[in-house]
């Protein structure tokens, strides 16, 4: 019976003890991606951009969806055409040479490649970092629950705690 007990007590003290460091280790990743969450929240404003032209050359004579095409823009649409001058939000595109104007909004540095680091996708190199730091995330979600032996009424407290959030994403999610 009391090698249970110590068994016990060894997983709690385990799970607190890595609990600690691994949080300690994810403070640095979880300020960078809160400071490039917030960001993008208002990506949609100008807030923490910069204006960036690069001029592109392409072949000459392409149609409005060729130029989209090329040069790779989300939601492009042809504002006005003028003889070979094909104009777009972003800005140009002059059939005659092939050469087009791009201006864009882009973050300043260094908030552009945090940015960049919130959007990893799955082929991206950084994909292994985000993998990483997801399971820390899910490691101390999980590990809190080691923090008071079950049963204790901190531990009861934690569990509904834990309820109210998942109902509250439930809600938020259901209803906004």
């Amino acid at each position: 019976m009391m090698k249970n007990e110590e068994k016990k007590l060894n997983i709690y003290k385990i799970m607190r003890v890595l609990h600690r460091d691994i949080g300690f280790l994810t403070i640095g990743l979880t300020l960078v991606y809160v400071l490039s969450g917030v960001l993008l929240i208002y990506r949609n404003t100008d807030f923490m951009k910069m204006e960036k032209t690069e001029e592109k050359q392409l072949a000459a004579s392409l149609s409005g969806s060729e130029v989209a095409q090329q040069l790779r823009i989300r939601n492009f649409k042809v504002e006005r055409e003028e003889g070979a001058v094909i104009y777009f939000k972003e800005g140009h595109y002059n059939g005659d040479t092939g050469m087009s104007v791009i201006t864009r909004k882009v973050y300043i540095p260094p908030f552009d490649k945090l940015v960049n680091l919130h959007k990893v996708t799955g082929a991206h190199s950084l994909s292994v970092l985000s993998l990483i730091y997801g399971c820390m995330l899910f490691f101390l979600a999980f590990s809190s629950l080691f923090m008071f032996r079950f049963g204790s009424r901190k531990s009861k407290r934690g569990i509904v705690m834990i309820i109210i959030s998942i109902v509250l994403t439930v809600v938020i999610v259901a209803f906004v």
